[in-house]
């Protein structure tokens, strides 16, 4: 009984992964569901439903985090998850903005994974505090990463200026920190603007 619920949760998990990509061959087929729904032995058809948006948003979050092309996605989600899941969609928008501007302006064409984990193997020294706390990256509140998994989405493929004044102001930020520390590098930086608890700067 046990190795047929977890087939079921692997092929709902595989289901979920091929519906975000469209992709038809990994659906379960008409026969296993089938044997499910007559199967005395196995949860409740409710029982199923309620863990299905659960599952698949880990079958989303094992596809970002490991699929190759999707590597930049994921570290760049997993930033805003971390930095900035508490605040709103225009401050978590924000901090992206300023990973993707970071990105942006290194000399050598560093990648999105490695602006966000530079320095991550010095703890609590690195650049964004997530990466080097000691704490293992991975979610737990999936109503948030998927937030942050859209946020991403957005900071990544919009070619529209996005119609709000502070998203505006911090276009061109590279650096913000949060309203309750005082960092000795903003002295040297020109503050922008503030969006919830983060403090945005761009070079001065």
């Amino acid at each position: 009984m046990k190795m047929k619920i977890l087939a079921l949760m692997l092929s709902v998990a595989l289901t979920g992964a091929a519906e975000a990509r469209n992709d038809s061959r990994f659906r379960a087929s008409a026969e296993t569901v089938a044997e499910v729904q007559n199967n005395g032995a196995l949860p409740p058809a409710a029982a199923y439903l309620e863990v299905r948006p659960k599952l698949t948003a880990w079958a989303r979050t094992l596809k970002t985090m490991f699929y190759p092309l999707t590597m930049s996605e994921s570290c760049l989600a997993r930033a805003v998850y971390f930095e900035a899941r508490s605040e709103s969609t225009l401050g978590q928008l924000a901090v992206a903005t300023v990973i993707l501007n970071r990105v942006k302006a290194s000399d050598n064409s560093t990648s999105v994974c490695g602006v966000i984990y530079k320095g991550a193997n010095r703890l609590n020294a690195c650049q964004f505090s997530f990466a080097c706390d000691g704490k293992p990256d991975v979610p737990d509140d999936m109503g948030a990463w998927n937030i942050a998994l859209n946020i991403t989405t957005l900071a990544l493929t919009t070619d529209e200026e996005i119609p709000d004044q502070q998203m505006q102001i911090v276009a061109n930020a590279t650096y913000y920190h949060a309203d309750y520390v005082d960092p000795y590098w903003s002295k040297s930086m020109h503050r922008l603007t503030k969006i919830g608890r983060h403090i945005f700067y761009s070079q001065g």
